[in-house]
């Protein structure tokens, strides 16, 4: 491995508590920062003495990343780089990230307490795709530094379905699922359809690590109820890095050896200083402290958080949505994280973890699955659901299958090496044009599948013609 750099080194460095060297860290920065084209000129003027000179610094926004082009946030010569990635673009276009190895290896550095299960001997089922998203570059990064057999099963790809997972899951005795969080719903389901049983029929399982979106208590009780294993959750952003991870305890823990992080108020963007147990409620904003090929300073996330100090002085947070996506009806606004923890917390009442919210005019349409909805009290859902949330909140109980589709997760394509010759004479597969050479949709079909396909169809088409009513 080649020699690591000053960004990288310190990555791991104790001493990164220590106000002085965290002082000195953050001078590198600005000053590495001034190499991106973005920031030349708005740090031109920019001398830090202190750390509080941070303040007088200009914030960095999810406006600025899409307003301006990639290349004018890479503060390294091209030839340093090794990873260049992007966000889904769930909010819009998406945002850039650029890494060098270094990068990549400080950012494992950080992330100990959601890999404790990674080492020597330890199975590795990757399922984050291995497409723009970052994360599934850092489990195999984290799985070459900390031991550990990777198995790569990217979600997005066609000839990994679900019921080669669950196989796989079995046959090569894996240990820890990393992915984003609804795969272990959607596991869990597929699983189910095949007869299975997540609590017994994978004895090997020990964790899943979930980076991509965030849970709520409720969220890590659910999937714990059905793995019986460790849940543990990252949060960070494709352009900022990893800020936060949890322990068993479930909660997020700022990364403070790597970051200064900032809580400032939404309207004012005045800080609000987090001193002890008592919880206050501001957006989250990140320095980074080790980034080399893509400093980021004072970037405002737009993530609402509350943030408190636990009994051993850690920085603790709780991500309550984005701070300019609260959905709000009537006047009143509600978080993200509000929503799906209060629907939990009832739907855990009879086993279900599967759940759909509809917003119209009217108000909030939860649609939840379960096994018997005929034992399940819509009414008092609803009534439960509108008093804790304060918005208007109507229940609709369907059965499994309803909002996940079962033909998907019990067929998958069957998907071939590219080929451009099909010799019918000899071949027991015969195609006849290119799409057909490389990939049979209807592998796994059978005409009752087919039959439950159209019927699924027809209702979602009923379903969204109430919707449409509704508005």
């Amino acid at each position: 491995m080649a020699e690591r750099t000053y960004f990288s080194s310190v990555a791991g460095d104790r001493l990164a508590f220590d106000q002085a060297a965290k002082l000195e860290r953050l001078k590198y920065t600005v000053e590495q920062a001034k190499k991106a084209p973005v920031y030349k000129e708005r740090l031109a003027g920019a001398r830090i003495q202190t750390l509080d000179d941070l303040r007088s610094l200009p914030l960095t926004t999810k406006k600025d990343l899409k307003d301006n082009p990639p290349q004018a946030w890479r503060a390294v010569h091209k030839d340093k780089v090794w990873h260049y990635h992007e966000s889904f673009g769930t909010t819009g276009a998406p945002v850039v990230g650029w890494y060098t190895l270094d990068d990549i290896e400080c950012e494992i550095d950080m992330i100990q307490r959601w890999l404790p299960e990674f080492g020597p001997g330890q199975t590795i089922m990757n399922r984050y795709p291995y497409s723009f998203p970052v994360p599934a570059q850092l489990v195999e990064t984290a799985a070459r530094l900390m031991g550990g057999t990777v198995i790569p099963t990217s979600n997005l790809v066609y000839n990994v379905g679900y019921p080669r997972v669950l196989e796989l899951v079995n046959k090569l005795e894996v240990n820890v699922v990393t992915s984003m969080p609804l795969e272990a719903v959607l596991l869990k389901e597929a699983a189910l359809c095949h007869g299975m049983d997540p609590l017994k029929d994978f004895p090997t399982m020990q964790a899943f690590s979930f980076a991509g979106r965030i849970l709520t208590p409720s969220w890590k009780a659910t999937m714990e109820d059905d793995w019986g294993c460790a849940v543990r959750n990252l949060y960070g952003s494709t352009e900022g890095g990893p800020f936060a991870t949890s322990g068993d305890d479930g909660h997020l823990r700022l990364h403070d050896e790597a970051f200064l992080f900032e809580i400032l108020d939404v309207h004012t963007k005045e800080p609000i200083p987090v001193v002890d147990d008592h919880p206050v409620i501001g957006t989250l904003v990140a320095t980074t402290l080790t980034r080399e090929a893509q400093p980021m300073i004072r970037y405002w996330t737009d993530d609402l958080v509350k943030a408190w100090r636990n009994e051993a002085g850690e920085r603790c947070i709780q991500v309550l949505g984005r701070a300019g996506g609260l959905k709000s009806h009537g006047g009143k606004e509600v978080t993200d994280f509000d929503l799906e923890e209060e629907i939990l917390q009832w739907s855990r009442e009879f086993g279900s973890n599967v759940f759909f919210v509809i917003i119209t005019h009217k108000g909030f349409l939860v649609r939840v699955e379960a096994r018997e909805p005929g034992r399940v009290n819509a009414a008092e859902g609803s009534r439960r659901l509108s008093d804790r949330l304060g918005v208007p909140v109507k229940v609709e109980v369907v059965p499994r299958g309803v909002l996940v589709n079962h033909v998907s997760l019990v067929t998958s394509p069957q998907v071939f090496k590219p080929r451009v010759v099909s010799d019918h004479r000899i071949e027991d597969r015969r195609v006849i044009n290119l799409s057909g050479g490389l990939i049979n949709f209807w592998a796994d079909f059978t005409p009752a599948l087919i039959g439950q396909v159209m019927l699924k169809s027809i209702k979602d088409w009923w379903t969204a013609l109430r919707m449409r009513l509704l508005e």
